[in-house]
Order: structure tokens, then C-alpha cells, then sequence
């Protein structure tokens, strides 16, 4: 009896491991999507800043904060802080988007876990809504998903039984 309820509970956790796993090539699409609207507005910002630059700075930018910076208005040196931070922040969005977009699937995955950018991952998350791709990579991530959790879930089950069993007998020892 109770093999089959483990049968039955291995297939419900294949399962439910295999629907996760199918989720995270459109929580991928999902996330370049909003890192593509982020930096579209970033560059939209920093495009006008550079308009002044093409009209006053030969357009070297650069040039344009130093200038800023030795500024004795507070204001416009704020300015200048205001465009470095967007320059960066544009330059960050683009290794974003890059680190998921220009590389083979598995990068992607591996880019996605390791180095994508958390708030705007939970921003993603918030909006997101669960599909069920039939796409190759989709199905294939699912289930690499599905028996990598399985294996753990039996490693994690045999060594629970094998401490169990370990202090068992060590307690029948005690008692003799």
C-alpha cells in the first residue's frame, strides 16, 4: 500500500515540477519584454540629453556633464548626475538584455537564474500569467525540471530513511 501512494506522490510532484518547469521559458519572454520597456524609456530619456550634447558639445556627452559638474548651480549639477546615472542605467538594461537574448537557450537559463536583475524579475512575477507553452525548449526545461526535483526528492528521501534507521538501531543498542 504504501508503494502505491509514493507511486501516486511521485506523479503528482513530476507533475507539479514539470508545469513549474514549463513556466520559466515564458517568465524568460516575459522578463525581456519588461527589460526591453525599461530600457526603451531609458534611452528616451538619455536621447534628449544627448540632443543638447549634438547641439552644444559636439556632441560628446561627456563632455556635456563635465561641463555640468563644474556648474555653480546646484541644479545643473544635479543635472549632470541625473544623465551619468542614466547612461549607466542604460548600459546595465543593455547587459540585461543581452545576457537573455543573444546567447543559446541553456545561457539564457543560466544568465536568467544567476544574473537577472531581481526587481524587475518580481515586478515580471507580479504581472505574470501562467501558460502552457508547447514549444520544444519549453517542454524540455519541464522536464529536466520535473526529474532533477524527483531525484532530489528520493536522495532526500533515502537519506532521511538511512538516519532513521541509524538512530534506531543506535537507540536498540541503548537498550541492551
Amino acid at each position: 500500500m504504501f508503494r502505491i501512494i509514493n507511486n501516486i506522490i511521485d506523479r503528482c510532484f513530476f507533475t507539479i515540477t514539470f508545469i513549474l518547469g514549463v513556466q520559466l521559458p515564458g517568465l524568460i519572454i516575459q522578463y525581456k519584454h519588461r527589460l526591453s520597456g525599461h530600457l526603451s524609456e531609458a534611452e528616451l530619456h538619455l536621447v534628449q540629453f544627448q540632443t543638447l550634447a549634438d547641439r552644444h558639445y559636439q556632441g560628446d556627452l561627456s563632455a556635456m556633464i563635465i561641463k555640468y559638474q563644474a556648474n555653480s548651480e546646484p541644479s545643473i549639477v544635479n543635472t549632470a548626475e541625473i544623465i551619468k546615472q542614466l547612461m549607466l542605467r542604460v548600459d546595465y538594461l543593455q547587459s540585461q538584455l543581452s545576457g537573455v537574448t543573444n546567447n543559446a537557450y541553456i545561457e539564457q537559463v543560466y544568465n536568467f537564474i544567476i544574473y537577472a536583475d531581481r526587481t524587475i524579475i518580481k515586478d515580471t512575477l507580479t504581472d505574470f500569467s501562467i501558460t502552457i507553452p508547447l514549444a520544444l525548449n519549453a517542454l524540455v526545461t519541464g522536464a529536466v525540471i520535473a526529474i532533477v526535483g524527483l531525484l532530489i526528492k528520493e536522495i532526500v528521501g533515502y537519506l532521511i530513511r538511512v538516519i532513521s534507521k541509524k538512530m534506531s538501531s543506535e537507540k536498540q543498542l541503548k537498550k541492551r
